[in-house]
């Protein structure tokens, strides 16, 4: 029981941080429209949108795996999916870095 109760605050750590992107996308998006821009930050807007889907997807699936193999006594952790996100973050952010670096106001 105690198995399938912590499988379940995994999947809402997922969640909460699918919508913690899904937000950040938003508001990166919104400010690119109020400074009369349309270009790379709206893509990257868009891009934070779609990564926390991505990520809400797969915390779905890591739940259930994870359920199904908790239930058959068969449970491994899948190592593959987390080293797959985290590549993806760890691209993702160095993607913004790269663009805060390259377009920085004049001073």
């Amino acid at each position: 029981m105690r198995d399938h109760l912590a499988n379940e605050r995994t999947l809402l750590a997922w969640i909460r941080t699918a919508l913690t992107v899904i937000g950040l996308g938003f508001i990166v998006d919104r400010l690119a429209l109020q400074g009369a821009s349309g270009g790379i930050e709206t893509l990257i807007g868009v891009g934070l949108v779609l990564l926390g889907g991505g990520l809400a997807i797969a915390g779905a699936y890591s739940f259930l795996r994870a359920r199904r193999e908790l239930a058959s006594g068969s449970y491994r952790p899948a190592v593959g999916l987390q080293v797959g996100v985290v590549a993806t973050v760890v691209f993702g952010a160095l993607a913004v870095a790269a663009f805060l670096l390259t377009n920085r106001p004049p001073a």
